[in-house]
C-alpha cells in the first residue's frame, strides 16, 4: 500500500523530517536548532529553542488532494523572496480568507500559510507516486510534477521558504542568533557513459565515417575526429574519451573544486555495455583520480535501478576495480522509481540493501531546475514506511543534455539560464551540481564545454 493511501494530510514524521531541514538550512548554528511541534486539523505550531514559536496555517485533506493535483486556484499568493529580487508562490488556505499577513504578538508568529505540506511534497518525493504518465524510461515527468503546475521549476522552493523563515524570525524575533552562512559550492559531476572512441579500427570508421559523416554531415568534425584517431594510433592511451576524464578532472583540481566521476560496471554481454569495468587502462584511471581527491561512484546500469541483484552486481564489480567500497551512486539516464511495483523494489529500497550512503540522480532530464525544491544535500524520505532514510540526495541542477538535446538551447541561452539557477543557489547558500559527460569533450561538442561549462567555472570561482 502507498504512503499516499494512508491518509491524505502528512504524518507527525513527515512533518518532523520537512522542518527538520527547513530549520537547518533556515539557521545553520554550531549545532542544530532545538525545536517541539504540536499540530491540529487547522495547524503547526513550531516552539524554537524553547523560546519562540512559529504557528503555520495546514491545509485541510481537500485542499492537499487540490494541491497534490495541481489544481490550487489561481492566481497565486506570491511574496518576495528574501532577498528581494524574485517571487515565491506561498499557499494559503482557503479559511483564512483574505489572505492575512503574518503576525507577530510577544515571542509568538503567526503564518499563515502552509510551508510544510508543499516542502514535503517535494523532498520526498511522494508526488511521484502515480505509475501513469511515465516516459518511455519508466521516469517521472516533469510535466506532471507541481514545480511544472506552480511553475517553480527554477526556484529552489523550500530553501526559498527557509531563507524567509530566516528573516522573519531575525527581524520579528530575535536578531541576535550567531548564524554561520553555509558557503555555496559548486560541484561537478561526470557520468562516464563512453569509456573508448577508437577501441579498433572498426569502431574507429563507424564513429566517424557512420556519425560525423553520414547522420551529422560535419566535415569539420571528420577532420577533428581524424586528428584524434591518428593520435590514438600512436598512443592508445590518447583516446579522445579517456583523455576528456584527466581533462576534467584536471580543470576541478586546479580550481579546487571536489569532482564525482560515475562508472557503469556492466560485462560484456549484459544491456547497454559499453565498456569493461575490468579493462586494465580503466582500472588505471580510476586509481589517477583517486589519487588526485576525486570520489568515484557507481554509474548504475539502465536496468538496475529496480533490479536489486543487478545493482548489487554491479556496486560489486566497482568495488573489485576500485579497491574499496563505493558509496555514491547515479543512476543511468536518471532512471529512479520512488515508490515499488511489486514484484520489483523502489530504486531507494534497492539502495538501501546496497549499503548507498550518498545520490546524486535527482533531477529532470528535460528540465534543468530544482527537481527536489532544494539545492541543500537532504536525506530522501521512504514514504511507504513513512520515515527519514540514512541516504543523503544531492540534487542534480544541470545535465549538458538538458541544454541541448530537450530545450535545444544555444550558448547564449544556456549561459543564462545556468546563470538564473547559481544565483538563486548562492542566495540560500545551496550546492550548484551539474552533470558534464566526458564524451562532450571532443568532436563538435568542444565548443559548448569550453563556452559553457569552463566559464562556469571560472564564474564560481572568482
Amino acid at each position: 500500500m502507498r504512503f499516499a493511501r494512508k491518509k491524505r494530510m502528512i504524518s507527525s514524521n513527515a512533518i518532523q523530517y520537512t522542518l527538520s531541514h527547513l530549520l537547518k538550512v533556515a539557521f545553520p548554528l554550531r549545532q542544530p536548532v532545538h525545536f517541539t511541534f504540536e499540530m491540529n486539523e487547522q495547524h503547526v505550531s513550531v516552539r524554537l529553542a524553547d523560546q519562540y514559536v512559529l504557528e503555520f496555517a495546514r491545509f485541510s485533506d481537500e485542499e492537499f488532494d487540490i494541491f497534490r493535483a495541481g489544481k490550487w486556484p489561481t492566481p497565486l499568493r506570491n511574496l518576495k523572496s528574501a532577498d528581494g529580487e524574485t517571487d515565491i508562490p506561498v499557499f494559503a488556505p482557503a479559511r483564512l480568507n483574505g489572505h492575512p499577513d503574518i503576525t507577530v504578538e510577544s515571542n509568538r508568529m503567526e503564518i499563515p500559510f502552509d510551508l510544510i505540506t508543499p516542502s514535503f511534497l517535494l523532498l520526498s518525493r511522494e508526488e511521484e507516486g502515480c505509475r501513469n504518465n511515465r516516459d518511455a524510461h519508466d521516469r517521472f515527468r516533469y510535466e506532471n510534477s507541481l514545480a511544472h503546475h506552480y511553475g517553480f521549476i527554477h526556484l529552489p522552493l523550500v530553501d526559498e521558504y527557509a531563507m524567509l523563515l530566516r528573516k522573519w524570525v531575525l527581524e520579528q524575533l530575535t536578531p541576535d542568533w550567531p548564524l554561520f552562512k553555509r558557503t555555496s559550492q559548486l560541484i561537478p559531476t561526470h557520468d562516464i557513459d563512453l569509456f573508448h572512441r577508437f577501441q579498433n579500427p572498426w569502431q574507429a570508421f563507424k564513429s566517424i565515417v557512420g556519425r560525423d559523416l553520414l547522420i551529422e554531415r560535419n566535415w569539420s568534425a571528420v577532420q577533428n575526429s581524424f586528428h584524434e584517431y591518428k593520435q590514438w594510433r600512436k598512443d592508445t592511451r590518447e583516446d579522445p574519451y579517456t583523455s576528456a576524464i584527466h581533462e576534467l578532472a584536471d580543470v576541478s583540481k586546479k580550481n579546487n573544486l571536489n569532482p564525482v566521476f560515475f562508472f557503469k560496471a556492466q560485462i560484456p554481454g549484459e544491456y547497454d555495455f559499453q565498456y569493461s569495468i575490468e579493462d586494465p587502462l580503466l582500472s588505471q584511471c580510476i586509481s589517477t583520480l583517486q589519487e588526485a581527491g576525486a570520489e568515484v561512484g557507481l554509474h548504475g546500469s539502465y536496468g538496475s535501478y529496480n533490479d536489486a541483484e543487478l545493482f548489487c552486481r554491479e556496486k560489486e564489480r566497482l568495488e573489485k576495480a576500485s579497491g574499496g567500497p563505493v558509496m555514491c551512486v547515479r543512476q543511468h539516464y536518471l532512471r529512479y522509481s520512488a515508490h515499488p511495483n511489486p514484484p520489483k523494489d523502489s530504486t531507494l529500497q534497492i539502495w538501501q540493501k546496497a549499503g548507498i550512503h550518498d545520490d546524486y540522480t535527482l533531477g529532470f532530464a528535460e528540465q534543468p531546475g530544482f527537481r527536489c525544491g532544494t539545492c541543500h544535500p537532504f536525506p530522501l524520505y521512504d514514504t511507504e514506511n513513512d520515515r527519514a532514510t540514512n541516504i543523503t540526495e544531492h540534487p542534480l541542477i544541470v545535465m549538458d543534455g538538458s541544454l541541448f538535446d530537450y530545450l535545444h538551447l544555444n550558448i547564449t541561452d544556456s549561459n543564462a539560464l545556468i546563470d538564473k539557477l547559481l544565483y538563486r543557489c548562492q542566495v540560500v547558500e545551496g550546492d550548484f551540481i551539474i552533470l558534464w559527460h566526458n564524451h562532450l569533450l571532443s568532436r563538435s561538442y568542444r565548443n559548448l564545454f569550453e563556452n559553457i561549462y569552463l566559464p562556469l567555472i571560472q564564474k564560481h570561482t572568482t
